[in-house]
């Protein structure tokens, strides 16, 4: 999460206020699949998110854990076979550089950007489509020379965040978007991140079974870590 993995990612979006009043919780099955140097690894979680910004994430596979984290960054991973939880506080893991709260504000076509300290730069005309350049003013990686957000119909569906030297850093494309209520959504998002040995890094995520009302009674969105589980850091197994 955060800056410091370039202000994206993750990855729902409609005015705060209007999703507080019609609609304040949203629960998804997330697939993420991540591929490095031919070696492949699936992700399977549950994400259960409130729009005071309370994110619960259950990870179901290949391991079991779960992840507490608000606006704050205060951050708590619990890890149930073992009954021990390891508890953050780093504004670099807030849910305001969440893809669910970045696409919840009114100004989401600059995936958050704007917030994290970037300055719009230019905006031109490809087609349809609409290509904005933002170039980094209050960003804590100087490493950074600017960011390149495409837009169709209003939605974002390609961001490129450039080094210093004009090289690709990462690459993100959202597509397959869907109509919920009150909100637009793009349930899949691919993203490739280059390292400096040019090297890259591909995952994609799949979000399904989005549910805005009518969830089970099984969901977690006020799911608490048991008061007897261990404190460690790191975890020992």
């Amino acid at each position: 999460m955060g800056i410091a993995r370039y202000g994206l990612l993750p990855l729902f979006f409609v005015c705060i206020c209007g999703f507080a009043t019609a609609q304040n919780r949203l629960s998804a099955d997330v697939t993420v699949r991540q591929v490095h140097k031919g070696k492949s690894l699936r992700v399977e979680k549950q994400v259960f998110y409130s729009s005071n910004g309370n994110l619960v994430v259950h990870f179901t596979y290949p391991q079991e854990y779960y992840m507490i984290t608000n606006r704050l960054g205060e951050t708590s991973v619990y890890q149930p076979k073992v009954n021990e939880v390891m508890q953050m506080n780093d504004q670099s893991m807030s849910t305001e550089t969440e893809l669910l709260t970045v696409f919840m504000s009114p100004s989401y076509a600059d995936l958050g950007l704007t917030k994290l300290g970037f300055v719009l730069g230019k905006v031109e005309k490809d087609g349809t489509d609409q290509v904005k350049t933002y170039t980094p003013t209050h960003v804590d990686d100087k490493a950074i020379g600017k960011v390149v957000v495409v837009c169709r119909d209003g939605n974002p569906i390609y961001c490129a965040f450039y080094d210093q030297s004009g090289n690709i850093m990462k690459k993100t494309y959202y597509s397959h978007y869907v109509e919920l209520p009150v909100m637009t959504f793009p349930t899949l998002v691919t993203q490739i991140a280059y390292n400096h040995a040019g090297d890259s890094v591909i995952k994609r995520e799949e979000y399904r079974n989005i549910r805005t009302k009518d969830f089970p009674q099984d969901a977690l969105f006020d799911y608490r870590v048991p008061s007897n589980a261990k404190r460690v850091t790191p975890f020992g197994k």
